[in-house]
C-alpha cells in the first residue's frame, strides 16, 4: 500500500506515520510534503499511490487549491486541527475527516472505509473483467518528427528521453540526435506514451527506462539517476517521487 502524506508540521507527520505502520501491514510511504505548490506539481504526475493523507491547513495556503488545478482520483484522507472544513472536505474526493490529534480508533476507521471501497472497486463481474481484457491501451509507437527539412518516422523506443527547455519540447534518441516534438508540455506525451516504458522523473524530463543505468542517493532524500547516454542536466527524483519511482523500476513487467 503507497501512501502519501501531505503535512506542514513535521512533529504531526511523524507521528501519523509511525500510527499507520502500527495499523498497516508493509506500507510503503511515497514521501511526506507541506506545500500546496509541491503537492499539486506531485499529483499532476499521476503518480503510483493509493492513499493520500492531507492536512488542510498547509504552510503556503489550505489544501483545497490543489484541487482546483489537479484532477486528483486518489483516495484522500483529510486531517485537521478545525472541524469547519469537514464540508468542503467531503465535497471533494475524501473518504474521511480526522480531526488532531488523530486518535489511533480514528485513523482505523478511516483505513477500514479505504479498504472496503478498495475491495468493492476490485470486484467485477464476468462480463465486465472480458470487456477489460478485451480493452488495451492504444499507446503510441511511432512519431513523425520534423527534421532538418524533411519528416522522419520514430519508433518510441528509439528516444532515450524527453525533456522541455525553454517552453519547447524536445526528443533525445539515443544517439543523442535531438528533435522537435509538435508536443507542447511532457504532459501531452506522458497521455500518449506507454508508463511502463517512459517515467516522468520531474518538471523537465521525461525519461526511458531503458537508459536508466545507476541510481544514486542525493542530498534532502533525492534520487540521482544515471543515464546512458547521459543528460546534459544533473537528472534529480524528488523525495516525494521517490518512493514512486522505485515501485516504478521495480516493475517485473518490464
Amino acid at each position: 500500500m503507497r501512501i502519501l502524506i501531505i503535512e506542514d508540521e513535521e512533529n504531526a507527520a511523524r507521528q501519523l506515520e509511525s500510527q499507520i505502520r502500527d495499523l498497516v501491514a508493509f506500507p510503503e510511504f511515497t514521501g511526506v510534503i507541506d506545500n500546496v505548490e509541491d503537492a499539486a506539481a506531485l499529483l499532476a504526475t499521476k503518480p503510483r499511490i493509493d492513499l493520500i493523507f492531507l492536512d488542510i491547513n498547509l504552510s503556503d495556503g489550505l489544501s483545497f487549491e490543489i484541487f482546483k488545478d489537479v484532477q486528483v482520483d486518489i483516495p484522500v484522507v483529510f486531517t485537521t486541527a478545525y472541524d469547519q472544513y469537514a464540508i468542503r472536505a467531503f465535497e471533494l474526493n475524501s473518504i474521511d475527516y480526522l480531526l488532531k490529534p488523530i486518535r489511533k480508533e480514528k485513523l482505523q476507521q478511516a483505513l477500514d472505509k479505504y479498504f472496503r471501497l478498495e475491495n468493492r472497486s476490485q470486484v467485477y463481474t464476468l462480463e465486465q473483467v472480458s470487456k477489460l481484457l478485451a480493452v488495451q491501451p492504444n499507446y503510441k509507437r511511432n512519431f513523425l518528427v520534423p527534421y532538418k527539412d524533411k519528416l522522419i518516422p520514430v519508433n518510441v523506443d528509439e528516444f532515450a528521453w524527453f525533456e522541455l527547455h525553454g517552453g519547447t519540447v524536445k526528443g533525445v534518441r539515443l544517439d543523442k540526435t535531438i528533435l522537435i516534438m509538435e508536443e507542447k508540455s511532457l504532459e501531452e506525451l506522458s497521455d500518449v506514451l506507454d508508463p511502463g516504458k517512459f517515467y516522468r522523473a520531474n518538471r523537465q524530463y521525461l525519461i526511458s527506462r531503458h537508459v536508466i543505468k545507476e541510481v544514486e542517493h542525493y542530498f534532502s532524500g533525492r534520487l540521482y539517476l544515471k543515464t546512458d547516454p547521459a543528460t546534459g542536466d544533473k537528472l534529480l527524483v524528488s523525495k516525494a517521487k521517490a518512493g514512486d519511482f522505485r515501485q516504478w523500476m521495480n516493475d517485473y513487467k518490464y
